[in-house]
């Protein structure tokens, strides 16, 4: 009977520390995914709006009917701390933000030619081809979709009327930084960068003398991604946007334990 209890007891122990070494690895594996996935949306999330940035203020082949004229519409223009309405026109009426995320809207004239060859080549952000003989849009920003999970969305104008569509899931914050040349003449150089708020403030035109665009993504994982207790504040842009900020503390309890990334890129324009 002794060496029963004393076999049993034996069992049980290897029993726990192999009990113990698979919750570790799940919880590894968990962590691991979660990251790699972060990583994957955070990457084509800044492929898409950085594709789009390239080609705000295309004036469109000749013939294309939009062009650059003194009195066509911005190339770039944004908003600080507001969301927009994916059936309204344009940007719209202001709507609350998410977290004091941003709004950025992206203009350009898609090619008079038809085919992969001509529009076809232009897309905006959901990959379609806009008609020619009109200024296309691409409009990035933080909606909630059903299931109450931030994403970052984008809006365009289809055949029939305006659409959006999600890019990632799981966004905490989107932020942006318009880098202003305020030379005479003109050198394409950003001399400083300022939120859509202060370019407003200042000087309405300096819409049209954007160069270049920071953007900030903080996004996060799902539930389980992260392991310990200890909260954490993210500083979307340093010194340079205040309102960039996300602190765990702040945020629902179910929020605060996620694993998170920042992702960041700064987009020089090729149309000034």
């Amino acid at each position: 009977m002794t060496e029963v209890l004393i076999a049993m007891a034996l069992s049980l122990l290897v029993a726990l520390a192999a009990a113990s070494l698979l919750h570790a690895s799940n919880g590894d594996f968990l962590h691991n995914g979660a990251n790699s996935r972060i990583d994957d949306s955070g990457r084509f999330a800044l492929a898409i709006i950085s594709q789009s940035l390239r080609q705000a203020g295309y004036p469109g082949e000749p013939g294309a009917g939009a062009g650059a004229a003194p009195g066509s519409p911005l190339a770039i223009e944004g908003r600080d701390a507001a969301s927009v309405a994916s059936n309204a026109d344009g940007l719209g009426a202001a709507l609350p933000a998410i977290n004091g995320s941003d709004v950025l809207a992206i203009r350009y004239a898609p090619t008079a030619i038809a085919g992969a060859s001509g529009g076809g080549a232009m897309l905006n952000c959901a990959g379609f081809p806009a008609d020619a003989g009109e200024w296309a849009w691409s409009i990035f920003y933080i909606a909630q979709a059903s299931d109450g999970i931030a994403e970052l969305r984008c809006k365009y104008k289809g055949e029939n009327g305006w659409g959006s569509d999600a890019v990632v899931r799981g966004v905490d914050a989107f932020h942006v930084l318009y880098g202003v040349d305020t030379d005479n003449p003109r050198d394409h150089i950003p001399n400083l960068y300022l939120t859509a708020s202060a370019m407003n403030a200042r000087d309405a035109s300096l819409w049209r003398r954007v160069a270049s665009v920071r953007i900030a993504l903080l996004l996060h994982g799902e539930r389980g991604s992260r392991s310990g207790n200890l909260l954490s504040s993210y500083e979307l842009f340093p010194g340079a946007d205040p309102g960039a900020h996300i602190d765990e503390a702040s945020l629902p309890e179910p929020m605060r334990h996620l694993a998170r990334r920042l992702f960041t890129a700064s987009v020089a324009l090729r149309n000034p």
